[in-house]
């Protein structure tokens, strides 16, 4: 649980993970000792979770705290640290803490700011979720984590900064739920020496793929889009697909590159191709030549905003074509515009809709966010992030003898991570998750999302669709 000072009291979001993840009191801003980061050094203070425990009108207490000053609701008291005591103790991985271990120090690196959080902000809450849902269950294998998350706004320079410091000052041992779409090549360069492992997180690119220390927690990027277009042409019968893609990531130079093939997987052909800028106001030519080039669908790979302003002004023409784009890629705003509900606009996604509550997996990440980060946003991005967290347990849960008998270091995380064998996660990954020393294929299923005017609707639902 959290404390703060006072009610109202501002705490930036590195005292929230870092000191609150582990139940100890939030050091107020003004109160931060000497050598820590202050707000604005690679973070921000308005997430969401910060702005709950801001706003909350009441403060959190910590545990031992007096009772009578804390929120109405249970509160998970923990165990003070106990020094490990490097004897093997042969427990299951699912075995009662008997006693609290060490702290494992991780770190998460994001577009937590900038152009892409409207799509991408998600995953700051969601990883924080998890972390703190984890030590009140004890911690991972009697480990509590310590979550430090910096934003690099999408900046390389930034990226670089974060890690870093989450290396050399932090001493994590993992990072989960890299949100670095715009920045995976800076955020390998920096990591890689380290050797510090990457478990789950966008998948956007094909370094996921490519990376012998990229973990991903499903299926990744390319083959996810050709399964938005399949679903798509299934639903529709439309076969001639038109393309509007951005200029400013590398991301969509690949996905122009390989339109064709994708397409062709699906039982499309492509007919038009169209390069914007994200910071185009308006797309009215670009629709019109993807029109009389005779396109009876749309891919899309852009922002959040800019998916509003496509059809905004493909709308205009009096053009509202079914389309297909990456699940994370909708927003919560984005998913309500009538303008793309009128469309039809198909999704893919690796993790299980985070909006069907048939599905177990859906109400647990559910719960977790609503208890500790109430009031931040629920979409899929950030039950992304609950999923890196639960790969890393799945991880820690193959080597948990060893685990419980000492400190969880990056060797003992890797040999667990290289244990995962055709696992699904219980039902949070997209496809069976095995890994071994090398890069990390994966398989080429997905989950499918519609929306239309009706809303959001799960098309597997909790089945996977495969190509």
């Amino acid at each position: 649980m959290l404390m703060m000072s006072a009610c109202g009291t501002r705490v930036s979001d590195q005292a929230l993970t870092e000191a609150g993840s582990l139940g100890a009191p939030v050091v107020p801003q003004a109160q931060v000792p000497a050598g820590e980061p202050a707000a604005g050094a690679g973070v921000t203070t308005n997430s969401p979770v910060a702005a709950a425990v801001r706003t909350s009108g009441a403060p959190a207490v910590a545990p031992g705290a007096s009772a009578s000053k804390a929120p109405a609701g249970p509160v998970a008291a923990a165990p003070k640290p106990a020094a490990a005591s490097g004897a093997t103790v042969p427990v299951a991985a699912d075995a009662p803490c008997t006693r609290q271990l060490e702290p494992i120090s991780i770190g998460q690196v994001g577009a937590f700011s900038g152009f892409l959080e409207p799509m991408l902000g998600g995953f700051r809450p969601g990883l924080a979720a998890w972390a703190a849902e984890a030590n009140a269950r004890g911690g991972v294998q009697c480990h509590p984590v310590r979550l430090a998350q910096r934003d690099d706004g999408s900046d390389p320079a930034r990226t670089t900064a974060a890690i870093r410091d989450l290396v050399d000052r932090q001493k994590v041992v993992a990072m989960l739920a890299a949100d670095v779409p715009i920045t995976i090549g800076a955020y390998r360069a920096a990591l890689t020496p380290a050797g510090v492992p990457t478990i789950g997180g966008d998948g956007v690119t094909p370094d996921w793929n490519a990376d012998p220390l990229i973990f991903p927690a499903g299926v990744v990027s390319l083959t996810g889009y050709a399964g938005a277009i399949k679903a798509m042409v299934q639903a529709t019968g439309l076969k001639k697909l038109g393309l509007i893609t951005c200029v400013e990531a590398s991301i969509c130079g690949l996905i122009r590159d390989a339109i064709d093939d994708m397409a062709a997987k699906a039982g499309a052909t492509v007919v038009s191709k169209q390069s914007v800028s994200l910071t185009q106001t308006d797309y009215t030519s670009q629709c019109q030549s993807l029109k009389n080039g005779g396109a009876e669908t749309m891919f899309l790979t852009v922002d959040s905003s800019a998916i509003q302003r496509i059809f905004k002004s493909c709308a205009s023409i009096g053009w509202s074509p079914p389309s297909a784009t990456t699940g994370i890629a909708i927003s919560p705003s984005t998913a309500a515009d009538p303008k793309v509900r009128a469309a039809n606009v198909y999704l893919n996604s690796p993790t299980p809709p985070y909006f069907n509550l048939d599905l177990p997996t859906v109400r647990a990440f559910q719960e977790a966010m609503k208890k500790y980060a109430p009031g931040a946003r629920i979409d899929q991005s950030a039950m992304n992030a609950y999923v890196a967290g639960k790969l890393f347990e799945a991880g820690l849960a193959k080597v948990a003898a060893q685990a419980r008998s000492g400190a969880v270091t990056t060797k003992l995380i890797l040999d667990g991570m290289y244990q995962i064998k055709n696992d699904t996660l219980g039902g949070y990954s997209s496809v069976p998750l095995t890994f071994t020393p090398g890069p990390h294929s994966t398989g080429a299923c997905y989950y499918v999302v519609r929306i239309n005017e009706q809303g959001l609707a799960d098309l597997s639902p909790g089945r996977p669709q495969c190509l």
